[in-house]
């Protein structure tokens, strides 16, 4: 009896074993696939015939090495931030001459991380493998954070830039033809989360949604980019006209 009872208990033993390392298996799989998609995703190009012309309507692309923006400016004859967001939002008024940093993602990741070293594991893995629930950040900026780790200047003609900010506003909820502002979760008086439209996954990120921006507009960019490094890899091999 006792004989049996060790049997059986090696024999749960062994098949816990199993499992666990089919778990592993598919895990390794699933990573090693991801990194193999985000690989060629950057190194393909798309839009190559698109020319860097110092003319036409300035925009950036910023990161501070983890999440993307857009930087725009906030008014111009084509595009109006301020019939979008209420200036009043901001400690600082949006003004003609300023410009609005714009950047999509994750609400539990842009809530609950402040700073990256306020990063929890439990966050990033839900961010990553469940599709949850976004917002839209805008950022008042009396000039472009050039100084930024990374920032990719970029000109774009009347048509692609009112096709940027056009795909940019659809990114918004709108209640009654207004958006819905998160009131007092800015990190700062000059910030502000807005309810978004769209699910973050591993495989629509924040850094993907600015790269979908530049393919929209016709700027060459990486094929997919989850990740900053390969959307700033094909923008670095943006010619001049």
């Amino acid at each position: 009896m006792r004989k049996r009872k060790t049997n059986f208990s090696l024999s749960v033993f062994m098949l816990l074993l199993i499992f666990i390392g089919k778990c592993l298996l598919v895990s390794l799989i699933v990573v090693a696939s991801y990194s193999i998609c985000t690989l060629l995703g950057a190194i393909i190009p798309v839009n190559t015939n698109y020319r860097n012309k110092a003319q036409g309507i300035e925009i950036g692309i910023s990161s501070n090495g983890v999440h993307t923006d857009f930087i725009l400016p906030t008014a111009n004859s084509f595009f109006d931030w301020r019939n979008v967001v209420d200036v009043n939002d901001f400690e600082n008024p949006l003004q003609s001459g300023s410009f609005v940093g714009v950047g999509w993602g994750d609400r539990g990741f842009y809530l609950d991380t402040p700073t990256w070293a306020e990063l929890k594991a439990k966050t990033a893995i839900v961010a990553i493998l469940i599709p949850s629930p976004t917002l839209v950040h805008i950022t008042a900026h009396e000039i472009p954070p050039y100084g930024n780790k990374f920032y990719q200047t970029l000109y774009l003609t009347e048509d692609q830039y009112i096709a940027l900010c056009k795909y940019i506003a659809g990114y918004f909820k709108y209640n009654k033809g207004k958006v819905e502002l998160w009131e007092g979760v800015g990190y700062t008086s000059n910030d502000n989360f807005y309810t978004a439209v769209g699910s973050y996954h591993a495989f629509n990120t924040c850094n993907f949604w600015v790269n979908k921006g530049l393919i929209r507009a016709g700027v060459r960019t990486a094929l997919w980019s989850p990740l900053d490094r390969g959307m700033f890899y094909q923008l670095a091999k943006i010619k001049t006209a």
